[in-house]
């Protein structure tokens, strides 16, 4: 981690114990250059890779991570931390949800990424180095401008078992009241699962809002996370949490306007109606029934909805 951070330092700004250094991360081939803040702390320790801001509409955790960057003390740290703040600067100046300006692709599905590929795929392949050089990986997210949610936690089910274990362990304590196991392999943890980080994606956040309130709760979450895995001092927190087995996402088949039917924490059956899209004359083109017993971790809250669109996600107990 060290190393690839020096590569993009000038001899001034050469990293040290006990130091704090500023800069921009470039990635080739591209105008992108994603803002980071490396820790180095007093004491040797493992290695974090923190990142917010995949997507550019995700307000909570992008100021998490700006407030985290600039009030750990070095003298407190034992190891290293990169933090990313944001991984996506031009989807977050164009206030863009999912999606990046330059290629039209969402971020969080083309990971491990590609060295010669489309912009969002170069991002990718930038952030996948450092997740390979990490020893546990922090990927924050959270109500993006079109979408509600209850926080929760995806870590990745990929990998062996004490990997796989150490997140959903790690996961649970940011204290949120969802975790939820995944198998994806082109998101984020799914990538950093399989190069053999541990690590989890949270989520927290309403509607591309943010408020203090929120960031302070983000903050001491990932705080708590970090005194568990020795990187700063002080008691570790355990909040009872639910966990559940997956999470089953509803895509849109249709353009039109999106009509929930089902609430947040709502507990649904299988077969019942998610909600519905209709033309501009009011009439239903199609129905969205939930494909599983289970509770709604997040819903879409835009009325306009274009088809591959996610609709709502509902988590599945553990069984």
């Amino acid at each position: 981690m060290i190393q690839l951070i020096q590569n993009h330092l000038s001899e001034s700004k050469e990293t040290k114990e006990n130091t704090k250094v500023r800069g921009f991360i470039p990635v080739p081939g591209t105008s992108v250059e994603m803002p980071f803040t490396f820790i180095q702390g007093a004491k040797p320790g493992k290695a974090i890779l923190i990142t917010a801001g995949v997507h550019g509409g995700e307000y909570p955790c992008i100021e998490t991570a700006i407030q985290l960057a600039k009030e750990i003390d070095p003298a407190e740290v034992s190891g290293t931390i990169l933090i990313i703040h944001p991984v996506n600067p031009a989807a977050f100046l164009a206030r863009m949800q999912y999606y990046g300006p330059f290629d039209g692709k969402n971020l969080n599905r083309v990971f491990p990424g590609k060295a010669t590929g489309t912009v969002s795929e170069r991002i990718a392949y930038e952030v996948h180095q450092f997740q390979q050089a990490a020893d546990f990986y922090l990927d924050l997210h959270g109500g993006d401008i079109h979408e509600g949610l209850v926080p929760f936690v995806i870590y990745s089910k990929l990998g062996n078992k004490e990997q796989v274990e150490h997140s959903r362990l790690a996961s649970a304590l940011l204290g949120f009241p969802y975790v939820v196991g995944s198998v994806s392999e082109n998101g984020s943890i799914g990538a950093a699962a399989k190069a053999g980080t541990p690590g989890f994606l949270a989520e927290l956040g309403q509607c591309g809002r943010w408020s203090v309130s929120e960031v302070n709760e983000y903050k001491s979450a990932v705080l708590n996370v970090l005194r568990s895995l020795h990187v700063i001092s002080g008691e570790v927190i355990h909040s009872k949490v639910e966990f559940l087995d997956k999470m089953l996402v509803t895509t849109a088949t249709a353009d039109g306007c999106w009509y929930p039917a089902v609430q947040l924490e709502q507990k649904v059956k299988i077969g019942e109606k998610l909600g519905e899209v209709r033309d501009y004359f009011g009439n239903v083109k199609e129905e969205y029934l939930s494909e599983s017993d289970g509770v709604v971790l997040y819903l879409v809250t835009s009325l306009a909805i274009t088809s591959n669109d996610p609709l709502a996600a509902v988590g599945v107990s553990v069984t």
